[in-house]
């Protein structure tokens, strides 16, 4: 993960600007490695890592185990906001918004 951070700090590995609500998948051999905040109305429909990963990321869907995501660990509801300026870090292939505007950046998968 460490080298996938290094590449979004420099944007090697580009990136996407999204404000509708239409599903974004990212482009082939990519991943969505962070997502920065545009619009203080910004909520997501779907916010969903690859399950090939064995990892697990905050999201619109969660594994509440010790094992996965943590105990009681919840989901980002549908209806949460996220304040101008927010950061999200992880590994998402699918992107929805609900509403607002991000700048999505990839990393290689």
């Amino acid at each position: 993960m460490a080298q996938n951070l290094n590449q979004i700090d420099i944007g090697q590995s580009g990136g996407a600007y999204l404000s509708d609500t239409s599903v974004f998948a990212p482009p082939t051999g990519k991943i969505v490695t962070a997502i920065y905040i545009l619009d203080s109305a910004t909520k997501f429909d779907k916010l969903l890592s690859p399950t090939a990963d064995a990892l697990y990321y905050a999201g619109t869907s969660v594994t509440s185990t010790a094992a996965g995501n943590g105990t009681n660990a919840d989901k980002i509801p549908t209806t949460t906001t996220f304040p101008v300026g927010t950061w999200i870090y992880g590994r998402y292939n699918v992107v929805q918004l609900g509403g607002g505007s991000v700048f999505l950046y990839f990393s290689e998968e």
